[in-house]
């Protein structure tokens, strides 16, 4: 058992990239989920009149945020041994990560919670749960930006992962941090930035667990 999820656990980072898109697909089209400035009383039709849905959107968003938490694992057995040490860029990498995937947890959950308490719910309070909604969002970006750099800075040091994805990922923390704009970063650029790091840690895997020609008797 501990061998097959071995092999698998490279898979989790693609795994949550689909449940989040997954989630994301459900809210935002059947569901048809307001912007967070909508009116109170469009943000009530939409918990009133969509609660199913909005409870299976962000349930499978939800899953995806712990199957990111659960890939951090993986991240983190990768950067620790390779910087070595008190590994102290390593452990920021996977604190802010789970930071991160707390915040991406919560922020379905108060769509949830508006759901769920859709019969006495005023326009008002309705609103107030579309926004924090986005505000849980936002502390996923900030966070997230120093899951980045962290995983950045440990990566060019040390070589645990390609030198251009350690670029690649200060880009996308710089990104992250640009309020306006953090959203796309955000929703777009980092689960690509999670796939990548999936294919690169399966490869990898692949290839540790292919025979040694060297070694083998004849």
């Amino acid at each position: 058992m501990n061998r097959l999820e071995e092999r698998l656990a490279p898979l989790d980072g693609i795994a949550a990239v689909i449940l989040w898109v997954a989630g994301v697909v459900v809210l935002q089209w059947p569901a048809h989920q307001p912007p967070s400035d909508a009116s109170g009383v469009r943000a009530l039709h939409f918990f009133q009149d969509h609660t199913g849905t909005i409870l299976v959107g962000t349930l499978l968003f939800g899953l995806g945020s712990l199957f990111f938490l659960w890939f951090l694992g993986l991240i983190r057995t990768q950067l620790g041994p390779a910087e070595g040490g008190e590994r102290r860029f390593s452990s920021i990498t996977y604190a802010a990560g789970i930071a991160m995937g707390v915040f991406l947890l919560l922020a379905p959950a108060a769509h949830a919670a508006g759901a769920m308490n859709n019969l006495g719910l005023s326009p008002d309070a309705a609103q107030v749960y579309l926004g924090i909604n986005a505000g849980f969002y936002w502390g996923a970006g900030l966070s997230g930006a120093l899951f980045l750099f962290a995983f950045a800075w440990t990566t060019l040091s040390t070589g645990a992962f390609p030198a251009w994805l350690g670029w690649a990922s200060i880009a996308l923390a710089a990104w992250l941090v640009i309020v306006p704009i953090a959203w796309i970063g955000l929703v777009y650029a980092f689960p690509l930035w999670l796939i990548a790091v999936s294919v690169i840690l399966w490869t990898r895997s692949r290839s540790d667990s292919r025979p040694d020609p060297a070694r083998r008797t004849p």
